[in-house]
């Protein structure tokens, strides 16, 4: 069938043909075809000529008149040769199908690129894994808030405020399924809880986790965390140790404020007050109008007024895990986690700015390890089968990558080359 979008007028050996379709528009593309002359397009008007049949049931147009002398078949071929081209160099534009586009993937071609892999990846994508975009996640931790202390970048001296995170006894606890669930997520356990002060009930539900091991205190707190694919799912009583992230990375680091109590509007808002003088007496931090007189004649829901402060959920988004620790299980984040000491916080790769496929995170890396690190690979020293994380040894840390940017001279690659290290 003709696309009704598309009005073509072919011309075989300088004689021309001039087809529309039966829509409202009148412009048509005019092709002139000629052993002589190349392939010319313009625009034209003409009057319709394809009608559809009264008596017909399918969509197909009917030809009504033709100024050539090639057959009603052969003028239907060269007009769905012609938009099968159209379509074709429409679909070229673009890197992938429009209802196979996800948020972080490239709409169009790449064109211009500095990395070899982008252009082999659009031409073999069978050769490469799905690439990881925005909207994929896999499983977090927790962790628990041990305070905040300074760390000095090695190399520039720039110090760096962070907070320290330990990593304590991460046990997949289950897995939720679509088929089960309705919903992909991996249930995540941490800490330790005295089992005289855990119920029957849920002690049940540690089942699966002290079976090996009756002895052994049940988790002191269990959350979820979605996952996109269940291919993603780490296996069912597995350890997540610090390795886990990548140095360099960005996450979201979730927790509960810290509780400040009842406080007022200059506090809790950061309102400005009333004036320090000109007739004003004792209510110098006062909250100021609330509202209107008779109309409304009440304080809208909503309105910023003393009540109490801190103590909900709070998520900082885009945190760089400056350092790893892999023997003690310790991260180290750049700036401030909510929460109090000793609180348990959740750890997720960041939804907005990861900084994968970057000189920002080790190795470059263009997706999170999935579904997590193989901690199976790298032993002691001396040992066969003791892993790194977890074994309380020190001398295992990893730091974020490095650049050669002076982070204290903001015009540095424009002024500054960088001077070759002393021998």
């Amino acid at each position: 069938m003709m696309s009704s979008r598309a009005i073509i007028a072919a011309t075989a050996h300088v004689k021309s043909l001039r087809l529309v379709t039966r829509g409202q528009q009148r412009q048509q593309f005019l092709l002139t075809v000629s052993s002589q002359q190349p392939l010319l397009r313009s625009y034209s008007t003409t009057f319709a000529c394809l009608k559809k049949r009264k008596d017909d049931d399918d969509d197909d147009d009917e030809i009504i008149t033709m100024n050539t002398e090639m057959s009603e078949e052969e003028a239907r071929q060269l007009i769905d040769d012609e938009l099968a081209k159209m379509e074709k160099e429409h679909a070229d534009k673009f890197a992938v199908a429009p209802e196979d586009w996800k948020p972080g993937m490239r709409k169009r071609k790449l064109v211009v690129g500095r990395n070899l892999e982008d252009f082999e990846r659009e031409i073999f994508p069978d050769r490469f894994a799905a690439k990881w975009t925005l909207r994929d996640k896999r499983c977090g931790a927790l962790a628990i808030k041990v305070g905040m202390l300074p760390v000095w970048d090695p190399v520039w001296g720039e110090r760096h405020a962070c907070t320290l995170l330990y990593v304590d006894n991460n046990v997949v606890l289950g897995h939720k399924t679509m088929e089960q669930n309705g919903y992909t997520a991996v249930q995540v356990a941490a800490g330790q809880r005295k089992r005289k002060n855990v119920g029957k009930s849920i002690l049940g539900q540690y089942k699966g986790l002290l079976q090996y091991d009756p002895t052994e205190n049940p988790p002191f707190l269990v959350r979820e965390f979605r996952v996109t694919n269940e291919e993603h799912m780490p296996p069912l009583f597995s350890c997540i140790h610090a390795r886990h992230f990548v140095p360099g990375q960005n996450v979201d680091i979730s927790g509960i404020s810290k509780g400040k109590g009842f406080q007022g509007a200059m506090k809790r808002w950061g309102f400005g007050g009333m004036p320090a003088t000109h007739g004003t007496s004792k209510s110098h931090r006062h909250l100021g109008s609330t509202g209107a007189c008779q109309d409304p004649g009440k304080v809208w829901k909503g309105k910023k007024m003393a009540g109490r402060m801190g103590g909900d959920r709070v998520t900082v988004q885009n945190m760089r895990v400056l350092k790893i620790d892999r023997g003690r299980n310790l991260l180290w984040i750049k700036g401030h986690v909510p929460g109090q000491k000793g609180g348990f916080v959740e750890i997720r790769d960041a939804v907005k700015k990861p900084l994968w496929n970057t000189d920002l995170v080790e190795g470059a890396l263009d997706r999170p390890p999935l579904p997590t690190y193989e901690y199976a690979n790298d032993t002691l020293e001396g040992t066969d089968d003791e892993i790194i994380d977890g074994s309380g040894a020190a001398g295992h840390e990893l730091f974020m990558p490095i650049g050669n940017e002076d982070p204290f001279d903001p015009d540095y690659r424009h002024t500054v080359e960088q001077l070759p290290a002393d021998d």
